[in-house]
């Protein structure tokens, strides 16, 4: 069988083992793991708007919407008006949002040593130049600007 074909199956199947390695950690939060994104950018890059993280984070505007609207809810994250464009809504972690920070780094590099531990370091090397490059290469043909320097 021919890999190429099953690149998708591959791609979606390491996401959501990641997903399930995650789970028993972020149950602790009380967060999912499409929200932790959003919780890490809004931390490290106060005042970004739903907009921008939605292009960082690779989902559609309605998703960034409601996976912001429920943070909020959630007390992790809060939303301002932006004073010179009033139709944006800028995004900040509350201090819930901070105080999680470094036990949500933790619980992500835990479970990323947990999936990368069957390579060794010059094969996990080339899985992320790989990887890098299918990013790339894919955000270009959809016409979206690199990330790497966003995150």
């Amino acid at each position: 069988m021919d890999k190429k074909l099953l690149f998708g199956f591959m791609t979606s199947q390491m996401v959501r083992l990641h997903k399930f390695i995650l789970a028993e950690k972020l149950d602790k939060f009380g967060i999912t793991y499409g929200q932790i994104g959003f919780i890490m950018q809004a931390v490290r890059h106060p005042g970004r708007t739903q907009d921008e993280l939605s292009m960082v984070l690779s989902v559609d505007k309605g998703a960034a919407a409601r996976a912001i609207a429920k943070l909020e809810k959630a007390g992790f994250l809060y939303r301002k008006e932006n004073i010179e464009n009033r139709r944006q809504k800028l995004v900040y972690a509350t201090d819930l949002g901070e105080s999680v920070k470094k036990d949500l780094r933790t619980a992500l590099n835990s479970s990323n040593e947990d999936m990368l531990s069957g390579l060794d370091n010059d094969e996990q090397r080339q899985l992320f130049e790989l990887m890098t490059k299918v990013i790339d290469t894919s955000r270009e043909k959809l016409g979206m600007p690199e990330v790497w320097d966003l995150l």
